[in-house]
């Protein structure tokens, strides 16, 4: 019996630390991809950029700008361009929509 304890306590253990090293979940995205056609009615008052220069280059460049949309309170994000060179760069417009 008190080597069961032992055991669980040391599984427990293991569980808590290797908890400690995973990443935070991420939260949802507060900002919407959208087409210009989408935001006719919304403000734009943002220009953006995101760059990369990892492995999953266009994602994390994209992730790069609309972090920036999101911290300016942007509701939409239109990409303008997207450069594929070294390193990989996306240019998107925020916009404000109302609900």
């Amino acid at each position: 019996m008190i080597l069961f304890k032992y055991v669980l306590s040391g599984a427990c253990l293991i569980f808590f630390l290797s908890s400690c090293a995973l990443e935070p979940p991420q939260l949802p995205r507060r900002i919407n991809e959208a087409y210009d056609f989408e935001v006719t009615h919304c403000d734009s008052f943002a220009l953006v950029t995101g760059v990369s220069r990892h492995a999953d280059n266009l994602a994390e460049a994209k992730r790069s700008a609309a972090l920036q949309g999101e911290e300016l309170g942007g509701t939409h994000i239109v990409w303008l361009q997207t450069d594929m060179g070294e390193p990989t760069k996306v240019v998107a417009i925020v916009y404000k929509c109302l609900l």
